[in-house]
């Protein structure tokens, strides 16, 4: 008798979840060097968001994150400092923000405030990426500082 007819494969619905964490929002671009998003955190009107790239093909290890400075407020946020601390096995790079001015964040015509972090994660696949981050500024006369753990990054991937 003739072999019976292979099943069906299963219908695919969506992709299971493979981490618990919250899923970053992938950007526009689906290029082949696709950037994701990751939040930072949001604190007093200001938010911060990662944009997380690999710059280097070669070197799966090492990912760029630009941090975007977004104020929400209705006033420039003034002396803004970041410090990001990282675990021992990633290896970081700072660059100095583009300004420490950061301007009312209205619509797309304004020029976000952005800086360049180079992160290198020695244990890729194995352990995650994990940013302590702590802001300074200052609003409307106020000094405001803020600390948050930033772990969103997806797992296995920077």
């Amino acid at each position: 008798p003739p072999p019976p007819p292979p099943p069906p494969p299963p219908a695919i619905s969506s992709p299971a979840p493979t981490m618990s964490a919250p899923s970053p929002t992938p950007s526009a671009s689906s290029s082949a060097s696709s950037s994701i998003t990751v939040q930072g955190f949001t604190h007093q009107g200001l938010t911060v968001e990662f944009e997380c790239s690999k710059t280097d093909a070669w070197n799966k290890q090492h990912s760029l994150l630009v941090a975007k400075f977004i104020n929400k407020t209705d006033a420039p946020l003034y002396g803004l400092h970041l410090q990001v601390a990282v675990p021992k096995y990633v290896t970081m790079e700072m660059k100095p923000p583009t300004s420490t001015t950061v301007p009312v964040t209205a619509g797309s015509s304004t020029k976000l405030v952005t800086q360049r972090i180079e992160v290198t994660n020695t244990m890729l696949g194995t352990k995650n990426l994990m940013l302590k981050l702590k802001a300074s500024f200052t609003s409307k006369g106020n000094k405001v500082e803020h600390l948050a753990t930033c772990s969103g990054f997806p797992a296995g991937q920077y």
